[in-house]
């Protein structure tokens, strides 16, 4: 059985910027602080989006600030998580793609692991397909950053 840090590697994708790759070796410094909060299997997909959101918020954070991953706060990842008033879901989804793009990342191109990783982020698990399934989680995979974040997990930054 991989660890959450053997698997979130697989998550990263391979290649990418060099600001992709020291976001992902922060994330995975702060989930090996609570990796026992972690399951071993993941059949819904929730850490995997999760930590996969967190790699991706403090890749645009960092990039854009010009700082360090580790340097990120936590409150600028929850800002950027935010909605703003009258936001829905779809509204951060956009926000967060529209920060992809003016990185300069083709959110189609299937050879970007930043834009690979995106398109998984941005599904939404729409409940209508998943009706008649009440364990099935609904929603954009974006969202499950709640997952790791919230006091299932409990990161701290």
């Amino acid at each position: 059985m991989m660890t959450i840090n053997e698997q979130s590697r697989t998550w990263q994708g391979e290649g990418g910027p060099a600001e992709w790759t020291r976001a992902w070796d922060r994330t995975r410094e702060l989930i090996s602080t609570r990796a026992d909060r972690f399951s071993e299997r993941d059949s819904d997909g929730s850490q995997e989006d999760g930590i996969s959101a967190l790699a991706t918020a403090l890749y645009i954070t960092a990039k854009e600030q010009r700082v360090e991953p580790a340097a990120v706060p936590r409150q600028t990842v929850d800002d950027l998580m935010s909605r703003h008033p009258g936001e829905t879901d779809l509204d951060i989804v956009r926000r967060w793609e529209a920060h992809l793009e003016d990185l300069g990342h083709d959110v189609d191109d299937k050879t970007d692991p930043v834009s690979a990783r995106w398109r998984r982020l941005r599904y939404d698990h729409d409940p209508e397909l998943y009706w008649d399934d009440a364990l099935a989680r609904h929603g954009y995979g974006l969202t499950e950053i709640q997952y790791v974040l919230g006091d299932h997990v409990g990161l701290a930054f």
